[in-house]
């Protein structure tokens, strides 16, 4: 676990021994709002942060907002599985449902999103079900407030991914495009490293899009 505190300080140290430029102009404000957005920008691109949510299954139902569920903000759902079906429900695009498909009702089988926060199921919950879909989905991480503040999710050896993210906007800003373009390549290479290694770890999964999360 790396704290927030030390990532700023070696952020400085970096641009200050690189760039041969002065990170004074850079509060520690900004540096973390850097730092946050190559958290999202790594999260989204490799959905190295897992967690799940419990939502409960109501008769009738047929869209769920998943934003009363989780405190993080979902991007790819990895997998349902459903305690009233015992098993897992199959993903599929809304758009390949048969016609009048909100007619149906019975045990869930399907589940569809729209959107970044609605998860849709197919047929809707009949009377007799009961119980609970348990949603494993890959999400944006809280992001960094205050200090002592620490990402616990992310792997030591990847976290200069968000330092060399703050460098590239620290260069941007300050116009050194060459550093920049520098910067922005050291990024890349590392997000795609985590995201082969997030790739490997999920092997057989079938993740399904939500949709982007604006910045």
């Amino acid at each position: 676990m790396i704290l927030l505190s030390d990532l700023i300080s070696r952020v400085r140290t970096r641009y200050e021994s690189t760039s041969g430029g002065s990170s004074v102009r850079f509060t520690d404000a900004n540096i973390t709002d850097y730092l946050n957005e190559g958290l999202e920008c790594l999260a989204e691109a490799t959905s190295f942060y897992e967690r799940y949510m419990t939502v409960p299954i109501q008769t009738g139902r047929q869209w769920y907002d998943l934003r009363g569920f989780s405190p993080e903000t979902p991007v790819r759902i990895k997998g349902i599985y459903s305690t009233s079906r015992t098993g897992w429900l199959s993903p599929i695009s809304e758009d390949h449902l048969e016609f009048q498909w909100e007619d149906s009702s019975g045990t869930p089988e399907l589940y569809f999103t729209r959107g970044i926060y609605w998860l849709g199921v197919w047929p809707k919950p009949a009377d007799t079900d009961a119980g609970y879909l348990r949603v494993y989905f890959s999400g944006i991480p809280q992001r960094f407030e205050g200090t002592p503040s620490v990402l616990r999710d992310l792997p030591d050896n990847y976290a200069p991914a968000l330092e060399e993210y703050a460098l590239y906007e620290m260069a941007s800003i300050d116009k050194e495009t060459k550093k920049a373009i520098s910067y922005w390549g050291m990024y890349v290479d590392r997000e795609k490293a985590l995201g082969g290694m997030v790739d490997r770890r999920l092997v057989g999964s079938t993740p399904t899009r939500f949709g982007r999360v604006a910045r």
